[in-house]
C-alpha cells in the first residue's frame, strides 16, 4: 500500500503542523512515511505544500502524483489538480472556498467553522483538517487524540484542539467509499526523523559542546536542534554578528581543546573561507555544516540544490588536506557526523558536511540508530614531552596535539608559515616541509574514505552514478527499472573527498550516467578530474526541487 497527501496554502496557514501530526500519526499507526516541504522565502503569503509519502514498506524519498490533497486556499486547488489521480480527493473548506465544480474528486468540510465552534479559536483549523485525515483513512482517532495532547501542552488548548479533530473525523468517515485506508498495523520502535535533527543529534553523540553560527537557511536548522538541546548536554551555541566572527570562534573553542561546529549555508561559507584556510595553517580540527541552496548570490534560499560541490573541495587560499562528506539520508548524516568529528581530531583537519535543503528539511522513517557501537575518538596528547612541537614533522605528518595551559609545556601556531615549535618563519626549506607534512595527511585520509554502494543487478549495462541527498530517489528508480527487466545498477557516494576510487575502478569500461541536483555535473567532473573516468551522460535538475523516482525513470528511458 502506498499512499500520497499533499497539503498546501499559504505560508502561516500551518501547513507544517498538520504535515508534523500526520506524519507522527502514521508512524504510529505502523507504517513508513517520507515528508518532503516546499515552502518560499516569506513568513505569510505566497505558495507552501508538503507532501507526506505513506507506505507499507520503506521509502526514501518524495515521488510525482497525489492521492489525497489539503487544499487550505483555492490556489492551491488551481496548481495541483492536474496531479491528482483519477480516484483521488480534494479535500477542501467548503464554505471558503466557492469556486469548484461538479469534480467527484472534491470533498468539502467547513474546517474553519468547526475550529471556531469547537475550540473557539480558528487556529484549529489544522486540527479539522487532520481530523477528516484520519476519519477519511479510516485511522485509529485515539492516536490523533493522544498527538493533540503532546502537540499542545495547555491542557485546556489540547481539549479544544481534540473536539475539533473529532468533529472534523466524524465527517472524514462519511465518505466510505474512498479506496485508500491506513487502519492500525502495529506498535514499532522505528524513528521519524529530519535531516537537520540527525546532523545535531550526530555532533552531540560526538561529544560537540559548542556550536557558532550566523542563520542562514537551511543550515539553521542544526543550530536550532542544538540550541533546543543545549541545557541538557552542556553545549555552548552562540549567534555569531557574522559568519567571519562564526568559524574564528569555533577554531578558538577548538584550539582550546572543545570539540565545536559551525552551521552555514553557501553564502555564509564563502565568507567563511579565510578562517578554513586558517585551520590548514594551524592545524586546528574544525567541522563545518553547509547546507545547500540554490545560488549565486542569495538565489532560491528556501528550496534545494547540489550545486556547490567543487566549491567546498577546492575552497581556500594554499593547498592543505580536508574530508569532505555528503550524507544520502538522515540516519547516513548522523553517523557522518560523529565520523567527520573524529576524523577532523585524527588528522588534525576541517572536516566538512554537505547537506541540502531537501536533506535538511524532510522526515524519514528509519528503524533506528546503533548507539552502542560508536566510537568516539580525540586524539589529544596528555602527556607530552618536555621538547612538545606542536607541528612537529613526523612520518605520517600528523604532529602530536596537546592543549594549552596543559603543565611544563608551550603550545604555539600562528597563521603565518611556522617551524615546527610554531615560531613564524621564512626559512623557505622549513616552508617546504610543512607542506609536505601537511599534504602527507591527506593521502592518509584516504584509508577512511567509505567506498560507494552498489545497488541493482550483477552485470549491468548502465550505471546511475549519484552522491548525497540523491540516494533514495535513484535506488528506487532503480528498482522500477529493474522491474521492468532494464539492466541497470546504482553507484552512489556518500563520501566525495577525497574521492574514492576502487569501485569506479570496477566499472571503467560501463556505461556511466550523472545523475546530479545542479547544471553542470560537478561530481562527474570531480570524478573526470581525480580518475580520468569520463561519465559523458547525465541527469541534471537545478530547477530549486529535489528529484522524484518517476521522473529519472523517464529521463534514463529516453537516453537508453
Amino acid at each position: 500500500m502506498e499512499l500520497k497527501i499533499v497539503i498546501g496554502g499559504e505560508a502561516g496557514q500551518g501547513i507544517q503542523t498538520i504535515s508534523s501530526i500526520m506524519s507522527r500519526f502514521f508512524l504510529r499507526s505502523g507504517y513508513y512515511v517520507f515528508t518532503e516541504q516546499s515552502y518560499q522565502s516569506r513568513i505569510r503569503g505566497g505558495h507552501n505544500f508538503t507532501q507526506v509519502r505513506v507506505s507499507t514498506e520503506s521509502i526514501s524519498s518524495s515521488d510525482d502524483g497525489i492521492d489525497i490533497l489539503v487544499a487550505l486556499n483555492e490556489e492551491t486547488i488551481n496548481l495541483h489538480r492536474e496531479e491528482v489521480s483519477s480516484n483521488g480527493i480534494i479535500i477542501y473548506d467548503s464554505e471558503l472556498i466557492k469556486s469548484v465544480d461538479n469534480d467527484k474528486r472534491f470533498f468539502g468540510a467547513p474546517l474553519q467553522r468547526i475550529a471556531i465552534e469547537k475550540a473557539k479559536t480558528r487556529l484549529a483549523v489544522n486540527s479539522s483538517a487532520c481530523g477528516v485525515l484520519v476519519g477519511l483513512l479510516d485511522g485509529d482517532f485515539s492516536i490523533l487524540e493522544t498527538l493533540m495532547r503532546e502537540q499542545f501542552k495547555d491542557p485546556e488548548i489540547g481539549e479544544r484542539n481534540v473536539l475539533s479533530a473529532r468533529a472534523g473525523y466524524e465527517i472524514g468517515k462519511t465518505k466510505n467509499d474512498f479506496p485508500f485506508r491506513t487502519p492500525f498495523l502495529s506498535n514499532n520502535s522505528r524513528l521519524l526523523i529530519d535531516g537537520g535533527s540527525a546532523v545535531g543529534f550526530g555532533a552531540i553523540v560526538a561529544g560537540c559542546r559548542f556550536l557558532s553560527a550566523y542563520p542562514m537557511t537551511p543550515g539553521t536548522a542544526v543550530m536550532n536542534y542544538l540550541a533546543g538541546h543545549s541545557k541538557r548536554y552542556n553545549i555552548v551555541v552562540e549567534q555569531a554578528e557574522d559568519e567571519i566572527s562564526a568559524i574564528n570562534m569555533v577554531l578558538g573553542a577548538s584550539f582550546a581543546g572543545v570539540r565545536s561546529m559551525v552551521t552555514t549555508s553557501g553564502g555564509g561559507f564563502a565568507l567563511m573561507v579565510e578562517g578554513l584556510s586558517l585551520a590548514g595553517m594551524t592545524e586546528t580540527p574544525c567541522v563545518i555544516h553547509i547546507g545547500q541552496r540554490p545560488g549565486p548570490a542569495t538565489g532560491l534560499p528556501t528550496r534545494t540544490e547540489q550545486g556547490e560541490l567543487l566549491f567546498v573541495i577546492n575552497a581556500g587560499h594554499g593547498e592543505f588536506p580536508r574530508y569532505v562528506t555528503a550524507p544520502r539520508d538522515a540516519q547516513d548524516a548522523f553517523y557522518k557526523t560523529i565520523k567527520a568529528f573524529n576524523l577532523a581530531d585524527k588528522y588534525q583537519i576541517p572536516s566538512i558536511i554537505l547537506t541540502d535543503q531537501f536533506l535538511i528539511d524532510s522526515m524519514v522513517t528509519i528503524e533506528g540508530l546503533d548507539l552502542d557501537n560508536i566510537k568516539i575518538e580525540r586524539y589529544i596528547e596528555n602527556n607530552p614531552s618536555k621538547d612538545y612541537k606542536r607541528h612537529l614533522i613526523t612520518d605520517s605528518g600528523i604532529s602530536p596535539r596537546a592543549l594549552p595551559g596543559t603543565e611544563g609545556i608551550l603550545v604555539i601556531t600562528d597563521s603565518d608559515e611556522h617551524d615546527e615549535e610554531g615560531h613564524i618563519t621564512e626559512d623557505l626549506e622549513i616552508r617546504k616541509r610543512l607542506v609536505e607534512k601537511r599534504l602527507k595527511k591527506g593521502e592518509l585520509i584516504k584509508e577512511d574514505i567509505e567506498e560507494p554502494i552498489y545497488f541493482g543487478v550483477s552485470n549491468p549495462d548502465v550505471i546511475l552514478v549519484g552522491w548525497g541527498s540523491t540516494y533514495g530517489a535513484i535506488k528506487e528508480s532503480v528498482k522500477r527499472l529493474i522491474e521492468e527487466d532494464f539492466k541497470v545498477g546504482l553507484l552512489h557516494f556518500s563520501d566525495v573527498y577525497p574521492l574514492p576510487y576502487r569501485q569506479l575502478e570496477k566499472y571503467r569500461d560501463k556505461r556511466l550516467i550523472s545523475v546530479e541536483g545542479n547544471a553542470t555535473g560537478q561530481f562527474a567532473l570531480l570524478v573526470r578530474r581525480e580518475t580520468g573516468i569520463d561519465i559523458g551522460e547525465k541527469i541534471l535538475k537545478y530547477n530549486g526541487r529535489p528529484f522524484t523516482p518517476s521522473e529519472i525513470v523517464k529521463e534514463v528511458k529516453k537516453i537508453w
